[in-house]
């Protein structure tokens, strides 16, 4: 898996990012995200998870940057992170909007549940979270990235999401697609994996 090469490269050439290295998820937990989201996990997402739970986040010291180990600046969350945080993003999407239009949005969602994972509304107002995304990686000013859950051929794929909205369309079109950008950038930055 790629997720055991990264590791390896981040024992030898990035040791206090290596540390930060969760232990595998519990299989229970996995049971746990899959019936809070009502979708199976995508095969590769269940499997990074249970080879490592995400990372604890690096503490700034003296005003350095921490080395986060996705793109766009964000760490990878530890499983119940992803779930607080999908949570806490529809909470925020329910509680926000006003009493009467409260029917109109859960249609909304509702409808937008079915589509095909990758479909996206660019002509519709952006919803801040659809139940089907779960987050997999942020960056600490709430943004990050998450696994479109929904039925279809780009069912996985990672997209990325800022605080009021997302891209347009698909990052990456699997966790395997970003673990292998991520050995990429490593490899490129120098050192071994193996």
């Amino acid at each position: 898996m790629l997720w055991s090469r990264i590791e390896r490269w981040l024992a030898r050439n990035a040791p206090d990012s290596h540390s930060r290295l969760n232990p595998p998820a519990d299989p229970a937990a996995l049971r746990q995200a899959e019936r809070q989201t009502g979708r199976p996990l995508p095969e590769g997402l269940a499997a990074w998870w249970s080879a490592v739970d995400g990372i604890t986040p690096a503490q700034p010291a003296g005003g350095e940057t921490p080395f986060r180990l996705f793109p766009y600046r964000c760490d990878p969350y530890p499983l119940a992170e992803a779930l607080e945080r999908r949570n806490l993003y529809l909470h925020s999407l329910r509680d926000t909007v006003p009493p009467p239009l409260a029917d109109a949005m859960e249609e909304w969602l509702t409808r937008c549940g079915r589509d095909r994972a990758g479909t996206y509304y660019s002509r519709d107002a952006a919803p801040l979270w659809l139940p089907q995304w779960l987050p997999v990686g942020g960056d600490g000013m709430g943004g990050g990235l998450f696994v479109d859950l929904r039925a279809g051929d780009q069912y996985g794929c990672v997209v990325r999401h800022g605080t009021t909205s997302h891209d347009p369309e698909p990052s990456w079109p699997s966790i395997e697609a970003l673990l292998a950008q991520v050995l990429h950038r490593l490899e490129e930055l120098g050192g071994t994996s193996d």
